[in-house]
């Protein structure tokens, strides 16, 4: 049996043991799950890839699953695409993309060598490279018989092949791109592009984008596409070096800015975060069906408690997220059917409170919004999964201009959002699901998430201040579960 086989014969047998999964936030059918891979819209269909091992709830040999969906609430979980099964990604295959060419599907992936499996990292050894799977259905792959297809033969001088990897494919008139992330001879991330005719052959092109040396980043999981008129450039930020895990967040970035393809030249004008949390990560976009532009990121847990064992599984992907230039910043907001799958429970206006609490009770998974103005509001607080004296806790500070998030699940510490509302009137939406809470500021201008796998959280919402503040709408639907 082979390791394809082998990984869907598991599933198979093992995948009702499984408990606790989100709601509506798509998670793996058993075992863990990290970065989304292969986002891509394909014969009417999402289709959504993903790093993954399905035999534990902890990161181990990387395969890729797969699922597709209409509406991004229904999955239909399909079989693993890809197995580390050959020379070249013997050690796993890590993340990529996907894009369609002559009616096929093409999975462009990084094939990972490293004896230690990360465990005990010794550069010399590993070696990343980028290959190539193709498929008529969509649901079959086959990797290419010359793989890989991009190595020590195409990276120019002055990279390190132990970090190269996260290929993202774009067409533009009718030549392919891919861009990636690349660790430099100073220790540092850069995302260089590389250019072909077919998928198959590939050439250096340029570097677009290279972090500060001081920054101590490296980037990983680069994405590049053009939006309301600008090119947007995204990647997530990591510690360069163990020395400063202390120091360096994971963060996701994205940058505004002008891509010049002929030229390989990326002019940056505007740098911000994706997600204020701290678990949003390695998120991958994809045109929609109506040339729309989808967002959707891995919501992790690194560094952080494990799911109990009993769970069965551990990773849960973020909404999809539309993106567009508002102002020059660029906006997110959550992209699903509203009316199919959440039915409104409450809905109240100019709602006053003070010294009192004002709860409702959520069954665990729901979406929230608020109206509020400046004028009418001081501090107020917003606290879910609240069960007796615990729960997750968001302090709107609307004098100071500033969101702050604390937990008694998760130990994140506190987490605090700067110039988050302006001078009229203001809007708080939050998807919040069995494991975590999304929360969308002012139509997507910021976002954070939230994510803890605790077990026994409460089910209640609560909407409490101490001095007298008046929300203007107070909007709740219960998801339909």
């Amino acid at each position: 049996m082979n390791r394809l086989q082998k990984a869907n014969e598991y599933i198979r047998n093992n995948k009702t043991k499984t408990t606790n999964r989100p709601y509506f936030h798509f998670s793996p059918e058993i075992g863990w799950m990290n970065d989304p891979n292969g986002f891509s819209f394909y014969k009417g269909k999402y289709h959504l890839f993903y790093q993954y091992y399905p035999y534990d709830i902890v990161w181990n040999d990387m395969h890729w699953g797969h699922a597709k969906t209409e509406d991004f609430i229904t999955w239909e979980y399909l079989p693993v695409a890809l197995a580390n099964d050959k020379a070249y990604d013997a050690n796993g295959c890590f993340s990529g993309s996907a894009i369609e060419k002559d009616g096929n599907l093409y999975l462009m992936y990084t094939g990972h060598i490293d004896p230690n499996l990360g465990f005990d990292r010794d550069e010399r050894e590993v070696a990343e490279r980028q290959c190539i799977a193709f498929s008529k259905d969509g649901v079959t792959f086959e990797k290419y018989e010359q793989n890989p297809v991009i190595g020590e033969k195409q990276l120019p001088e002055g990279y390190l092949i132990c970090d190269f990897r996260d290929p993202k494919v774009l067409e533009v008139d009718g030549v392919y791109y891919c861009v990636l992330a690349v660790r430099n001879v100073q220790r540092r991330g850069e995302i260089i592009m590389f250019q072909s005719t077919n998928l198959l052959d590939w050439a250096f092109h340029s570097s677009i984008y290279q972090a500060k040396f001081e920054d101590n980043l490296l980037l990983e999981c680069p994405d590049l596409f053009h939006v309301d008129g600008k090119s947007v450039l995204l990647f997530s930020e990591m510690p360069c070096d163990p020395e400063y895990q202390e120091v360096v967040q994971n963060t996701t970035a994205y940058v505004i800015g002008e891509m010049d393809f002929e030229k390989g030249i990326f002019t940056p004008e505007k740098k911000g975060l994706l997600d204020y949390g701290q678990t949003f990560y390695a998120p991958q976009s994809t045109e929609g069906k109506n040339h729309e532009r989808l967002l959707i990121g891995w919501m992790h847990r690194w560094h952080q408690t494990l799911p109990p064992k009993e769970y069965g599984f551990n990773g849960m992907m973020s909404l999809p997220r539309k993106l567009t230039i508002q102002h020059g910043e660029l906006t997110q907001q959550a992209a699903i059917q509203h009316e199919a799958y959440f039915k409104q429970i409450v809905s109240l206006e100019n709602k006053q409170l003070q010294n009192e609490v004002f709860d409702i009770e959520s069954e665990g998974a729901g979406y929230l919004k608020l109206h509020f103005s400046r004028s009418s509001s001081t501090k107020f607080m917003v606290e879910f999964h609240k069960k007796d004296t615990t729960s997750t806790r968001i302090h709107v500070d609307v004098t100071n201009n500033r969101i702050s998030y604390d937990s008694d699940y998760g130990n994140q510490g506190i987490i605090t959002i700067n110039d988050c509302f302006r001078d009229d009137e203001n809007t708080l939406e939050f998807y919040v699901d069995l494991h975590s809470v999304e929360l969308f500021i002012n139509d997507g201008e910021k976002v954070a998430t939230f994510t803890s796998y605790d077990q026994d959280k409460g089910k209640t919402i609560s909407i409490s201040a101490q001095h007298n503040i008046e929300l203007t709408h107070v909007h709740f639907e219960g998801f339909l579960s």
